[in-house]
């Protein structure tokens, strides 16, 4: 079993990263079998999507040993996503490699006007070679969305959390339950209340 978390936040240190270093911390405490990792847009260079669909061609790449860490889990190698690469090659590359890896995943974003912050967003836009492939179509990955803001915007996040949905179903992954922790972490990142949750999909887990 292997977990990706993903820090949504353009800022390195804040509400999000404490909740995200406290995520890890519990994966590695409950699941000590499992692996875990986190992968920052603050610390990634994401160039946005161009539009320009060269991903829907196929093409040759050499992936990952069957005893790399980052071996396609079962579910993407049906699927063959991997055929459908982004003519920009940065950071994506290690994103794409860790998603297909990923049997779980986990982001934690601040919420920026009832959205989530560029970085992000341009991280889910480089998504567009998943939609070429069935990927979508299938039996999708569990995602818990964390959403992080001091609560005083009055349109709330449904943005937020659609833009996500959106993107992330294309690279097989289906967010399954909501953590609403706006309002409820301190700027210094201090929990001061639990997390409201929100029950999205009931997932059912096929073992794979």
């Amino acid at each position: 079993m292997r977990r990706l978390i993903i820090l949504g936040s353009s800022r390195a240190h804040g509400r999000s990263a404490a909740l995200v270093e406290a995520l890890f911390d519990a994966c590695m405490e409950d699941y000590p079998e499992d692996a875990a990792s986190v992968l920052s847009v603050a610390a990634l260079s994401v160039t946005g999507c161009l539009g320009c669909d060269t991903c829907h061609k196929k093409s040759d790449v050499d992936l990952p040993n069957e005893d790399d860490p980052l071996y396609p889990c079962a579910r993407v190698r049906k699927s063959k996503p991997f055929e459908h690469q982004c003519i920009m090659h940065d950071d994506m590359d290690r994103v794409r490699l860790e998603l297909d890896a990923a049997n779980e995943l986990i982001v934690v974003t601040p919420v920026y006007f009832a959205s989530v912050p560029s970085q992000l967003k341009a991280l889910l836009d480089r998504l567009q070679p998943y939609f070429w492939s069935d990927l979508r179509t299938k039996k999708k990955r569990p995602c818990t969305l964390h959403l992080i803001g001091e609560g005083k915007d009055p349109w709330g996040y449904d943005g937020a959390v659609s833009c996500v949905r959106s993107a992330l179903s294309c690279a097989g992954f289906e967010v399954v339950s909501l953590m609403d922790w706006v309002g409820k972490i301190s700027p210094e990142g201090e929990i001061l209340a639990d997390a409201d949750e929100y029950v999205l999909v009931d997932d059912e887990e096929d073992g794979e």
